[in-house]
């Protein structure tokens, strides 16, 4: 029987599709099935073969239905453990049900979260008895015991202070930040979201909230109780899957159906557990529920789909083949515990203080996040553990991002072949740098759609890839720390690339550089400067899907031309030699020096400063015939506009506008263009772009889906640029890179990340289709040598450079 296999195996896709019967037989079958669920040799029924729960709408009636349905779930499935199989603890649901009964106190927020956590610890010693023992003792030590009151104290510290306050920081740590994500509270840590739950809370009252809380709490158990420890003796025993049948599934009201919509709700958020749920339709099918068919059971849970599944039996009552169907013979076998699973269990153990005795090993696991001066967050983050976002509505775009993160990587499945990339570019600025939101976070808007397109494709040899962010701080200042924590998380997180940098500068080249003597491949988006790929320098498994200073320069002066100017202004920054100094001297290259004015403004510094470009630039740009070019950082060029406007001698005597040609332009103008025309009415700008217009007759197939995404998760449907479309093309070519290694290597699933380097060199990518065009890299080719490159604004222009 389908059902019976997957029940015993557990399939890898970690939550299994629900599945509804309709029709006068229905109910028979489900409240017939239990009885295959407990073994009825020798008469024992009372003995569970798998967790099971059967669930019907009795508890209409009783106070609070969607509070006790999941309760008496959790119950159920805790009273039929199977023999040897230990015991089924859910601390994750057990906690917010005790939110939940906790009463309303008074005082202010730090006191209340005091009294709550308390409370919710005085719940842990009775679910835990020998910390309910070893505080009486301590409280009783004294009392008939002839010991010193410092010791006493001592005692009361290490006993009851030291382990309630262990307990408030786990409350508070990122094992319940799914909670104040789900409560959407400003403050990510439980102890403050779930004071809203308490008696007389805010959110107390929302029956459809509180009921996804508790369900997505006990999944989050379930999948932590199929994954115990391997030095646990009962590991072997939770091969199976837990299993819900639900005996009524009725109208909007009936409890049954409201719970069966929760689960959907709850799994489509990324909640996972190895879940069975066979329910009986008393009425229409629900709307999230898939029809189904008989001949499709059979793929139903091998394959990827919906969530639910309605499957209508026939009208007769009982036809035989419906009763036949689950009264076959027993197939659900559990693998009895055995003398060497306690040998499994203890080997390793034995052989790990060996070797500790014999050579001391420390080990330090990854910094996580770490703050900084200048109000930044540097480190590396799954978007759960830690967030790098700065506080305040300066960071709201980040943290969205990686609340988005969080979820893809929870969708995961890892126990079917996957990696992890890095997505490794600054995505927040330093305070007093003057330099303004940095792109990187449309760079990683990209990653994410990229990332959801990957692991929504089939194939054989196919690696799903989880994401983590890594911020190394404003102009790279913190890159080559970031490098070597990445470095760290490598081999536990299976990290097979690293994608982004986005910047061209000496710690950004210093940060690869780090990053491939550890041999992880890096492909770069976004970057052009020459050293990156170029020169005894250039670090050896780095790789761009942008185009080099060589190739922007080219379209820069054809651009230029095609605008009949007589005199070029290039501003460039005089201290940014990685970057803004080789393109501006690519760019003068191709200009005779008479036709050509350099204007400095340096990135950082004291000197060249904004208002000093802005008097050189308008007494030049108000002439006929000039046209200004701006090969600076973006993050810098909003200060020398607000100079320019300033200036009241930069606006032309006949009242027109000026040329004024970005290699890149800031990401706020890249979100609302009509800030640029109006705001500063003295020039008619452009700027230089990797990918086309996405007005185009034709736009690849990621000019619709990137708005989408976020539109389906409630964001604003941004537009993409040519970073986000950078970004895409280069996680697709670390997915390729990374399968192509992986076909090398099958079935061996843990080939290293230097793996993918090679493949990626010999054969590497060829004509991948891409956001940005058309990309080959391999040995020959360490960036795209064959590019068409764009000038998007007022007139467009598009031009094939050659290296």
């Amino acid at each position: 029987m389908q059902l019976d296999a997957v029940i015993a195996t557990r399939p890898r896709r970690s939550m299994p599709p629900a599945l509804l019967l309709g029709g006068p037989a229905a109910g028979a079958i489900v409240a017939g099935y239990r009885e295959r669920l407990v073994d009825r040799r020798l008469g024992r029924r009372n003995v569970s073969l798998v967790p099971h729960a059967l669930l019907t709408d009795e508890v209409a009636g009783a106070p609070e239905p969607h509070v006790r349905i999941v309760l008496d779930l959790a119950d159920r499935l805790h009273e039929t453990m199977p023999q040897g199989s230990g015991a089924l603890r859910l601390p994750l649901l057990r906690t917010c049900e005790a939110v939940l009964g906790a009463p309303a106190t008074g005082g202010d927020p730090a006191a209340r979260r005091r009294a709550l956590r308390d409370r919710l610890y005085e719940e842990l010693t009775l679910r835990r008895p020998w910390l309910g023992h070893a505080q009486r003792a301590a409280s009783h030590t004294g009392q008939g015991v002839s010991l010193a009151a410092v010791a006493q104290a001592v005692l009361q510290v290490f006993v009851v202070v030291f382990p309630r306050w262990v307990y408030g920081l786990w409350l508070s740590r990122r094992s319940m930040h799914w909670a104040g994500e789900l409560l959407e509270a400003p403050d990510r840590r439980f102890p403050h979201a779930a004071l809203e739950l308490t008696e007389g809370g805010g959110l107390r009252g929302n029956t459809a909230l509180v009921q996804e809380l508790l369900v997505t709490a006990l999944l989050r158990d379930l999948d932590q109780a199929a994954r115990p420890s391997r030095f646990w003796v009962h590991r072997a025993r939770r091969r199976w899957s837990f299993v819900v049948l639900l005996g009524t599934v009725g109208g909007a009201d009936s409890p049954c159906k409201v719970l069966l919509d929760t689960f959907e709700r709850a799994a489509s958020k990324g909640a996972q557990a190895p879940l069975l749920v066979l329910g009986a339709l008393t009425a229409e099918p629900p709307s999230v529920a898939a029809a189904l068919t008989a001949a499709d059971v059979a793929e139903l849970y091998h394959r990827p789909g919906r969530r639910v599944y309605a499957l209508p039996l026939p009208e007769e009552e009982d036809d035989g083949a419906a009763r036949q169907w689950f009264e076959t013979n027993l197939r659900v076998h559990p693998r009895p515990a055995a003398r060497a699973d306690y040998v499994r269990a203890t080997a390793p153990v034995a052989a790990l203080l060996l070797v500790a005795a014999a050579v001391p090993v420390y080990v330090w696991g990854p910094g996580g996040c770490r703050a900084v001066e200048g109000g930044e967050v540097v480190g590396v983050t799954d978007g759960a553990e830690c967030s790098l976002a700065p506080p305040g509505p300066e960071g709201d775009q980040l943290r969205e991002l990686e609340r988005l993160a969080a979820a893809h990587n929870a969708a995961v499945d890892l126990s079917e072949p996957h990696r992890t990339t890095v997505f490794f570019a600054p995505v927040t600025v330093r305070d007093g740098s003057g330099n303004t939101t940095l792109n990187g976070v449309q760079s990683l808007r990209g990653v994410l759609v990229a990332l959801a397109e990957v692991n929504a494709s089939p194939g054989v040899n196919h690696m799903r890839q989880r994401i983590l962010i890594a911020n190394p701080g404003d102009a790279f200042a913190h890159g080559t720390e970031v490098a070597r924590m990445i470095l760290e998380r490598a081999a536990r997180d299976r990290i097979s690339a690293v994608v982004g940098v986005t910047q061209s500068r000496p710690a950004a080249l210093e940060a690869v550089a780090t990053l491939s003597d550890g041999k992880i491949p890096v492909i770069g988006s976004s970057v052009t400067g020459s050293a990156m790929v170029e020169g005894p320098g250039a670090p050896t498994r780095y790789v761009q899907v942008s185009p080099s200073n060589g190739q922007v320069s080219a379209i820069t002066a054809e651009f230029v031309r095609s605008r009949k100017a007589t005199t070029l202004i290039l501003v460039a920054h005089p201290d940014d030699e990685v970057f803004s100094v080789d393109l501006a001297d690519k760019v003068a290259a191709r200009f005779t020096a008479a036709r050509t004015v350099r204007v400095d403004y340096s990135e950082f510094g004291q000197d060249h400063t904004a208002d000093d470009a802005a008097r050189r630039i308008c007494a030049r740009a108000v002439q006929a015939g000039a046209f200004v070019v701006y090969a600076g950082r973006s993050a810098r060029l909003m200060e020398l506009l607000n100079a320019m406007r300033g200036r009241s001698g930069c606006t032309r005597a006949d009242g027109g506008r000026f040329g004024f040609l970005a290699e890149a332009m800031p990401s706020e103008y890249l979100d609302d263009p009509a800030r640029l025309t109006t705001g500063y009415p003295f020039a008619e700008f452009s700027r230089i772009s990797f990918s086309p217009d996405v007005d185009r007759p034709r736009p690849h197939h990621f000019v619709r889906s990137f708005p989408a995404y976020f539109a389906s998760r409630g964001l604003p449907a941004h537009v993409p640029n040519s970073d986000a479309a950078g970004a895409y093309d280069a996680v697709m070519v670390a997915a390729k890179a990374t399968d192509g290694a992986f076909a090398d290597e099958a079935p061996d699933e843990d080939f290293p990340a230097n793996a993918v380097y090679t493949w990626l060199m010999e054969p590497g990518v060829r004509d991948l289709n891409g956001a940005t065009g058309g990309i080959t890299l391999n040995r020959e080719n360490r960036y795209p040598a064959h590019r068409t490159l764009y000038v998007l604004g007022p007139h467009p222009f598009e031009y094939d450079v050659h290296p």
